[in-house]
């Protein structure tokens, strides 16, 4: 008897062993799960295990509704994306086509662009208190049937029609447009190499325009060229009885070369007292400058005219005597009066011309 309760103590030991092990890994399951419903879980595995509960609950309102607002967030995202795309491509196209309408008819080179006050830059600045392109945002028109516009007006002889077109803002922002002295937009025929042939029309900086024959790129023939005056609210030392200047004539080698004529609009109401301004220069002209028999009108700010005859050569005036003190010489003779002469200071008689055509 003894003997078996000896040999019954090892088989307790174990059976109870057994039994605290069984018991300790309940307790640390337990606690386990425990842990993990206090700290919760990763949000995706959250948002899963939460729409399950709602169905297996009956709460499928709850579910439908957060199932929405996932698929509202993914579509409205999608939707989001799609319109910046489509905004981008379109801000792209956009800028092609005004890469386009901008070089279609430029024949670029290096001068830069002045105004007539002198200054290199037009932006943010008024006339009469007011953004002078204002009135262009609305008028899509290219620069091609701009000029082809003006040019059905200039073939008609109108010039009247021209001039009205050139003072509008949307002509007055495509000259604007144009940073430097030779740079042109045209319209008109062309030779088999592109180059402007014929007869065209084209659009300057400075609000200056030409209409008549071409060659090879060139002014040349005959033709006419107009600049608009334009003066900005902050150009305080610009004289503004100057409205419309303009060169008529034979061309060669893109200048006034041959016979022409040289003329100015003026606006006496805004002249300068006692000031007497040219108006009128018939004669020869030589890349620009004077160079012949010249009869020339001036206006004075009172209105009145008067007839001048001279000769240049070259752009120099000859002198119809001897200078004053070596500082002026006279160099036209009034029409009307013989001992009446204009007089210019001896260091300024050089290039006398169209000094808005010269190089």
């Amino acid at each position: 008897m003894e003997d078996k309760k000896r040999d019954l103590i090892p088989i307790a030991a174990i059976a109870v062993f057994l039994v605290i092990i069984i018991i300790l890994c309940v307790t640390r399951l337990t606690g386990k799960k425990n842990a993990e419903e206090q700290n919760g879980m990763p949000v995706t595995q959250t948002a899963e295990i939460l729409e399950s509960t709602a169905e297996e609950t009956g709460t499928q309102e709850t579910a439908e509704t957060a199932r929405k607002e996932k698929e509202g967030t993914e579509t409205k995202a999608a939707e989001t994306a799609d319109g910046q795309t489509a905004k981008a491509q379109t801000a792209k196209g956009q800028e092609e086509t005004q890469s386009t309408d901008s070089l279609q008819n430029e024949i670029p080179s290096g001068k830069k662009k002045t105004d007539v006050a002198g200054r290199t830059d037009t932006e943010n600045r008024t006339i009469g208190g007011n953004d002078p392109f204002a009135a262009a945002e609305g008028v899509n028109k290219t620069n091609e049937e701009m000029l082809m516009e003006m040019a059905g007006y200039w073939e008609q002889g109108n010039q009247k029609a021209v001039d009205d077109l050139a003072k509008l803002a949307w002509f007055m922002k495509m000259s604007d447009s144009i940073k430097d002295e030779e740079t042109f937009y045209y319209y008109g025929e062309r030779n088999a190499a592109g180059a402007p042939e014929g007869k065209g029309i084209a659009c300057y900086a400075d609000n200056a325009y030409y209409y008549g024959e071409w060659v090879n790129g060139k002014r040349e023939g005959t033709g006419r060229w107009i600049k608009y005056y334009v003066y900005y609210d902050d150009d305080v030392t610009s004289d503004r009885a100057y409205t419309m200047h303009m060169y008529m004539g034979d061309w060669a080698n893109d200048m006034p070369n041959g016979e022409g004529q040289e003329h100015y609009d003026l606006d006496m109401g805004k002249a300068a007292k006692k000031d007497r301004y040219l108006q009128n220069m018939i004669g020869t002209f030589r890349d620009g400058l004077y160079s012949g028999e010249m009869y020339m009108t001036t206006l004075g700010w009172n209105g009145e005219q008067e007839e001048w005859n001279g000769f240049a050569e070259e752009g120099i005036w000859s002198p119809y005597g001897a200078a004053t003190n070596k500082k002026e010489i006279p160099i036209c003779q009034n029409v009307a009066d013989d001992d009446n002469y204009l007089w210019i200071m001896v260091k300024n008689n050089k290039e006398r011309g169209i000094e808005e055509l010269m190089p």
